[in-house]
């Protein structure tokens, strides 16, 4: 199974996974006027859309195989939704340890209604591929053998590349040459040093382990687009691991360091968001400007606008809807 990798750095992780879920789950019991858990996304595909389960573990690189896999063009470089929308359309779940990426049988039209979307995301009408995980964490990249040579933003790696079938279809879905590439456990990928010290492994994700976001901000955001003549949006926009309620409007700001259940987090800076943040999750189509014109109002940072924390994991265990956070420091 998979096993948090040592580094030379002390990293006091230790994770117990079977069947991709841990060996005990915990209930939380929600108490009243508390900052808590109120979803869990993880997405295994980068860009692609993921699930939400309900417990789940989390290791150096985030919730356990959150972005482990990503598509890559002729280049060997990324493919996100910043460049190829459509990507919105393709699901990745993890279920009785193997991935399944289905996306639609047949050309996606936009939604007339919410009952028209449900219906266009039924597993009946998707084609579906599987792999299964219990060999990948012991996979080591032979260079030009089943491997090939990747990049996210300024990152260079040697990862295993191993299924045609996949890469056939996705290059089909998507109508652009592409392949799948897995980030096996021994992969070292360090977090930048502008966030902070000790570094830690990242998996494909752009930044950070994990995005942590406010329904608080949320319900900000979209009175402040409803005022502005534009349309709420969902927070599916934002494409977070760990949704939270209760916090005051910009707390997460200054936090620095949390609690969630056993688990605790570093929280390093505020997230730039990209044109990503503009495209309906449901039908892969960018809508509008908004929600980057209405944020840049308030919420501007340079040329950019943020929404929603980075974090990372000063100690593994596992987190659950429900849980109640402790914020331990702000000293951001």
């Amino acid at each position: 199974m998979f096993g948090v990798r040592s580094t030379t750095h002390t990293y006091p992780l230790i994770c117990v996974i079977s069947k991709c879920m841990p060996h005990s789950m915990h209930t939380p019991t929600p108490a009243p006027d508390v900052i808590r858990v109120t979803k869990l996304h993880v997405y295994p595909l980068k860009g692609a859309a993921g699930f939400s389960p309900q417990h789940w573990p989390v290791d150096e690189r985030g919730l356990r195989h959150d972005r482990r896999f990503m598509l890559v063009d002729e280049t060997g470089n990324f493919i996100s939704q910043r460049t190829c929308a459509r990507l919105a359309l393709v699901r990745a779940d993890i279920i009785s340890n193997e991935l399944h990426i289905s996306y639609p049988a047949r050309a996606q039209t936009r939604p007339k209604s919410e009952e028209s979307a449900r219906r266009t995301h039924d597993v009946a009408q998707r084609k579906k591929l599987l792999i299964p995980l219990e060999t990948l964490a012991i996979l080591t990249p032979a260079l030009g053998h089943n491997s090939i040579r990747v990049q996210v933003w300024d990152d260079f790696l040697e990862v295993p590349a191993l299924w045609p079938e996949v890469d056939a279809a996705m290059s089909e879905f998507l109508g652009q040459a592409c392949r799948l590439a897995y980030m096996p456990d021994n992969t070292m990928r360090l977090t930048s040093i502008t966030r902070g010290e000790p570094r830690r492994n990242l998996s494909f994700a752009d930044a950070a382990p994990l995005l942590l976001t406010s329904e608080t901000a949320l319900d900000d955001l979209n009175e402040r687009l409803r005022q502005a003549g534009s349309t709420a949006i969902p927070m599916d926009r934002f494409r977070a691991n760990i949704v939270i309620q209760g916090a005051a409007l910009a707390a997460d700001d200054h936090w620095s360091d949390l609690t969630i259940h056993n688990v605790k987090f570093r929280a390093s800076n505020s997230c730039k968001r990209c044109k990503v943040i503009t495209i309906d999750q449901t039908t892969g189509e960018f809508q509008s400007r908004d929600p980057i014109l209405t944020l840049a109002t308030y919420r501007g940072d340079g040329k950019s606008v943020t929404f929603g924390q980075h974090l990372l994991v000063e100690r593994a265990g596992t987190i659950s809807v429900g849980d109640a956070i402790t914020i331990d420091a702000c000293e951001r």
